[in-house]
């Protein structure tokens, strides 16, 4: 039984792992070629993806429901049904994308003023955020999709459209921003033009195979809502909501708080992060594959079999983290140097410091993955709100306060405490890793997720 569930597991989560390295491929490809044009550049797209990501709540609260409810109906051999809830989710996407897209476009240079970016910084990112968000509609469907398929127990398809999504963005980066191909050079207004338009295509190439039949599930337009299953897609995926927003906001806070620590403090934080993004990949894939057989599991009315899958995920994703935890810990700064050329005169300070970075936060990988699987296992069992309750204590009280007090230092009468600037954040950071895994333990030790009613 076990061998079983572990192939299960690795055949849902390796093509889960690839897709997600694709996605944050993007990026990273973003961030390689506008580090040729300075730490100013670095610094400005990192920031502008950076309020990218605090705008995905809606997002995920529509894929989190939506894989929960698809894993359910097709545990229970219900496809129509597991249809139905991708067609309502494509349409709840789009819509609730509008205001997003609209917010990015109008008012990112206000965010990134209150984020405390410099006025170079400002006038960058927001050219890199008013392109990209033109496709945020795009971008919310295809993840909406995505989710459907991986609770329908298909990673392999959302792994091909995100390949196909990377390379048509190397391709394009390399046209639009340098002006190759003939394109013009936009510079940081071509990466995010480039990630856009990459997003379009592979959304495209998988509508078609939507409609074709081709895929596990097959889209059906009616362009009729039908609110009954709108309705339990929301019950599950607004809790899902309020903790990205939790998220989202406890983020601003931190990469605020990074941000007046220096440009070049900000530089090393965004290029440790899109390093450490690859590293933390197998905890992903296991996520979704984890959340995928528990709401399975449960559809087939087995909670026995659920939990067993989260014991063998966990595992497994403590192997893979441990050897990410290596890796970040032993050769920091060889995985840095790409992100950043020699002729900034800044090189040497954001390679000192993105190596920092990388030790710190590699202690806590094993941890890391923990969390993806226990929260993921608990949301593909319906179960949005504990993830919330975590995410809302352990980020401040774990991550936000210490950042801030250790970071800039107080004096309280006779103590004086002398600030550590952003390798404090850092820490930080890995300390709240720690406690949240350890919450997220005692939540599944629990066994209250079990017998959750989708």
């Amino acid at each position: 039984m076990n061998g079983e569930l572990r192939r299960r597991l690795w055949a849902l989560a390796w093509p889960a792992i690839l897709a997600n390295i694709g996605q944050t491929l993007v990026n990273l490809v973003d961030m390689v070629m506008v580090g040729q044009l300075g730490s100013l550049a670095i610094a400005s797209v990192g920031l502008g993806g950076q309020f990218s990501w605090f705008m995905m709540p809606l997002m995920f609260a529509i894929s989190t429901g939506t894989l929960a409810l698809v894993a359910r109906f097709v545990g229970a051999k219900d496809i129509d049904m597991a249809e139905k809830a991708l067609e309502q989710s494509v349409y709840l996407a789009f819509f609730m994308s509008i205001p997003v897209m609209l917010f990015g476009i109008f008012f990112g240079d206000d965010a990134l003023k209150i984020m405390g970016a410099s006025e170079d910084v400002i006038k960058i990112g927001y050219s890199y955020i008013r392109m990209f968000f033109l496709f945020y509609p795009v971008n919310f469907m295809s993840f909406a999709a995505f989710s459907a398929l991986r609770g329908a127990g298909d990673t392999k398809t959302p792994m091909k459209l995100t390949l196909l999504t990377n390379g048509a963005n190397v391709l394009l980066n390399y046209g639009l921003i340098f002006g190759n191909f003939g394109l013009p050079r936009l510079e940081v207004v071509g990466a995010a033009l480039a990630s856009g338009l990459s997003i379009l295509i592979a959304f495209i190439v998988g509508l078609v195979l939507f409609l074709k039949g081709a895929l596990i599930l097959r889209f059906r337009p009616s362009f009729k809502p039908d609110w009954e299953v709108i309705k339990r897609i929301l019950r599950i995926g607004v809790p899902a909501t309020v903790e990205r927003v939790i998220f989202s906001f406890y983020n601003f806070l931190y990469i605020s708080i990074v941000t007046r620590f220096g440009t070049i403090a900000l530089a090393a934080h965004q290029v440790g992060l899109r390093v450490e993004s690859i590293a933390y990949m197998p905890a992903f894939g296991f996520n979704v594959a984890a959340s995928a057989l528990v709401g399975q599991s449960l559809g087939e009315e087995n909670p026995e079999k659920a939990e067993k899958v989260v014991y063998e995920a966990l595992k497994m994703v403590s192997v893979f983290m441990g050897i990410m935890a290596i890796i970040l810990v032993v050769f920091p700064k060889y995985l840095v140097m790409p992100f950043v050329t020699k002729s900034d005169p800044n090189y040497a300070e954001v390679l000192r410091l993105a190596s920092i970075y990388l030790i710190i936060v590699g202690i806590s990988e094993i941890p890391l993955g923990w969390t993806f699987v226990l929260s993921g296992s608990l949301r593909g069992a319906g179960d949005t709100k504990s993830p919330m309750y975590v995410t809302a204590i352990s980020k401040l009280l774990f991550r936000i306060i210490p950042s801030y007090i250790l970071g800039f230092g107080f004096s309280f009468w006779m103590i004086h405490i002398e600030g550590m600037g952003v390798v404090a954040a850092w820490l930080a950071m890995t300390l709240e890793t720690f406690t949240t895994a350890a919450f997220f333990w005692f939540i599944f030790k629990r066994g209250k997720w079990k017998y959750i009613k989708v």
